[in-house]
């Protein structure tokens, strides 16, 4: 399944509690909130019933401990191991619509990134509300974490986890100041070899660990490149995130990197630094500990 989701993955990027709990009544200052296509989104109540079609999103519903909203989710969401439990509706991009009806869900929350257009249609079409997140970088994630709370009703929760994540962004940025950034490639995935530009979140979780990305200022957000190019760019350091549990997928990708890039310093040195691709791939609470994990790496 790990597989199939770094392919739909790529493919993405490619193409570019309640049971116990009482309803309240939103504050009146808070009856509709605009999501990040720009939709006014009215909420006369706080929903009962929530279905995440995104792992971050799950994630960020579960750190604000509105997890017992939460009625179903994507077959990718895995964390926490809770997550695990929750019914099932399909894959981010292909979605079982006839299992998402049918557990009459008030609210739908999304990603632009992750989940197709087709899928925000078609949920609109069934005359279900929908709400779109679109968290591009670090300030974004707070943005959806915020958001979230204000939905669910723990703003309180939320705003003390976007507090704590934007106060460790600017200790990373102070940090750095008083250092050299380290030249870097990062790699989305190797086949094909693909990196990301200053336009991801993923870019600027290596920029707080304190690397330059080489392909920053790329076009494109996720770039195709070539072990030709990567060559002459000599990265002194490889960050690849990948699923590090599988042993054997991880040797692969070892071995390809280092036949390819042999000699390139990073592989020379060996500082090909491989790293849990779900901490680094979702935009959501743990971004900052991406970013301690990336420099736990290098100290």
């Amino acid at each position: 399944m790990l597989k199939s989701s770094r392919l739909a993955l790529i493919i993405i990027l490619v193409v570019v509690s309640i049971s116990c709990q009482k309803t309240h009544e939103i504050d009146k200052n808070a009856t509709s909130i605009k999501d990040d296509l720009g939709n006014e989104i009215s909420l006369d109540t706080l929903p009962k019933r929530i279905i995440s079609l995104a792992p971050n999103i799950t994630e960020t519903l579960y750190a604000i401990d509105s997890d017992s909203l939460i009625v179903g989710v994507t077959n990718y969401c895995d964390y926490p191991a809770d997550a695990k439990n929750k019914k099932k509706v399909g894959g981010m991009i292909d979605p079982n619509y006839e299992i998402i009806t049918s557990l009459k869900p008030d609210l739908i929350l999304l990603t632009v990134e992750g989940n197709a257009k087709q899928s925000y249609v078609a949920l609109k079409n069934l005359g279900l509300k929908v709400f779109v997140t679109n968290p591009r970088d670090v300030n974004g994630i707070i943005k959806m974490i915020n958001d979230l709370g204000i939905i669910t009703g723990k703003e309180k929760e939320a705003n003390e986890i976007s507090n704590k994540i934007y106060k460790d962004k600017i200790y990373f940025e102070e940090l750095n100041r008083s250092s050299v950034d380290k030249k870097c490639l990062l790699l989305i995935s190797v086949n094909p070899l693909m990196t990301a530009n200053h336009n991801t979140f993923i870019n600027e979780i290596v920029e707080l660990s304190g690397f330059d990305n080489l392909y920053r200022n790329e076009a494109i957000e996720y770039p195709m490149i070539s072990y030709e190019d990567v060559t002459e760019k000599d990265p002194e350091y490889i960050i690849f995130p990948t699923d590090t549990s599988d042993v054997k997928g991880y040797k692969k990708y070892k071995e390809e990197i280092s036949d390819n890039l042999n000699s390139t310093k990073a592989v020379k040195e060996n500082r090909v630094i491989f790293v849990d691709e779900n901490i680094l791939f979702r935009p959501g609470p743990r971004i900052i500990n991406a970013v301690k994990l990336i420099r736990s790496k290098i100290e």
